[in-house]
């Protein structure tokens, strides 16, 4: 197994870091590798509010795009994944998830972040009310079951979005059997 046999912080901002770490393989070779530490982790919820996905459009500096999304964020310290995707499900929709049920964690892009989600499912909600971000312009979209398929191959292009999006509907296919 490899293993890591130093690690040298190369720059702090306010949500990132960037680290070089260096690596031993089995085999003997050394190398380096920078890796950016997100801080925390991040809850995403796949909710199904009357038999709609609920997604939200945000403007990603990135990418430099409009990206439909599930609702997600950072755990704060403190704060388990539950009690973040709860968080953050009401400050971008305005509906509280009353029934999370847990269906994975991932890492997104583990070739170079070390951010791991967490996936949850809800489908009983009551009224909450929106508490965007300062700089966070959402808007909420209530996607209809039977458009999915059509947004999962032409409208959706955030990975977690697509992890989430399927697995609702592996849940759904099981549930009809």
């Amino acid at each position: 197994m490899s293993k890591v046999l130093s690690v040298e912080r190369l720059y702090s901002g306010r949500l990132l870091s960037l680290y070089r770490k260096s690596i031993l393989q089995n085999d003997g070779i050394a190398w380096d590798r920078e890796v950016v530490s997100y801080g925390g982790s991040a809850a995403v919820v796949v909710g199904e509010y009357d038999d709609k996905i609920v997604l939200v459009s945000q403007f990603r500096p990135t990418c430099e795009c409009e990206l439909l999304e599930l609702p997600a964020g950072r755990i704060k310290a403190g704060e388990t994944p539950e009690q973040c995707a709860v968080r953050e499900f009401e400050e971008e929709v305005g509906l509280i998830p009353l029934n999370l049920i847990k269906l994975s964690e991932f890492y997104p892009s583990p070739g170079f972040v070390d951010e791991k989600m967490f996936l949850f499912f809800a489908n009983e909600f009551r009224k909450g009310k929106t508490n965007f971000d300062p700089g966070e312009e959402l808007k909420t979209i209530f996607l209809p079951a039977d458009k999915v398929e059509e947004y999962l191959f032409e409208k959706i292009h955030d990975a977690k979005t697509l992890i989430g999006v399927l697995m609702w509907g592996m849940i759904k296919d099981a549930t009809k059997r």
